[in-house]
């Protein structure tokens, strides 16, 4: 993706905050991404283009060369919102192991939605949308504490990962109303073909972690997902027309 990657990389070089490391672990493109990575090597931390075992291992692998307090994931074609990006997240109250803003899902008509991560995440909510990886800021340690991204997943480790840290070990968190990044719709998640495995690796995630509660969750999510089940979410939004249709 080296138009893609180009835009991502020129997104973070361009921040005004200074005080972090930009690892670029690339798969062995041969696309010309080497390319762009040699013309930005200046302003990289550590890079490497070798074959890997997918997205996870990549982000892994990423994770292993980190030395800083927080870990940040982008992947190529998404970008950083603004310029001012870190300068304004580290200039608020930051306490928690995991933070996340606001990801703007980018349309290929360039429009976008904004999505804003829950308050207070609990299993339920996770279920229904979990927490975009393009947009939080996880504390480095967890992952030497709770173990690294589960490669056996192809879509839903980030998932998996937020479960673990959040609802298992009720690791701290903390919503910001900041706009992190662009989320390319392009990537493997959001592709239509790829729906029936991020479900069936969804579901064999929670049956691992929760034998006991999994067919009460999939029932909960799969009704949520339905026509109806969003309508109600919507309106349990306008919490004045919701308590009317109570």
């Amino acid at each position: 993706n080296k138009s893609g990657l180009e835009k991502t990389i020129k997104s973070v070089v361009s921040q005004s905050f200074h005080d972090f490391e930009f690892i670029i672990i690339d798969g062995g493109s041969s696309d010309g991404s080497v390319d762009i990575i040699n013309q930005y090597k200046q302003k990289i931390s550590y890079w490497v283009s070798e074959k890997d075992k997918g997205i996870y291992h990549a982000m892994n692998k990423g994770i292993e060369k980190a030395t800083g307090e927080y870990c940040y994931f982008l992947n190529s074609g998404d970008f950083v919102a603004d310029d001012r990006l870190f300068e304004n997240v580290f200039s608020q109250n930051i306490f928690a192991d995991i933070i996340s803003g606001n990801v703007l899902k980018l349309r290929k008509n360039e429009k976008y939605r904004v999505i804003v991560p829950h308050e207070k995440p609990s299993l339920h909510k996770l279920c229904l949308h979990s927490l975009p990886h393009q947009a939080s800021l996880i504390r480095r340690s967890l992952f030497t504490e709770l173990g690294l991204y589960n490669e056996s997943y192809k879509i839903v480790s980030d998932f998996d990962f937020f479960v673990r840290a959040l609802v298992m070990n009720k690791k701290s968190y903390q919503r910001l109303n900041i706009n992190f990044s662009y989320f390319n719709l392009t990537g493997i998640s959001s592709q239509q073909q790829n729906k029936p495995m991020a479900m069936q690796e969804s579901a064999l995630c929670l049956k691992n972690h929760f034998p006991d509660y999994v067919d009460d969750l999939l029932e909960y999510r799969n009704f949520y997902s339905t026509n109806i089940g969003q309508t109600i979410l919507i309106l349990q939004k306008k919490e004045k027309l919701y308590f009317f249709i109570e």
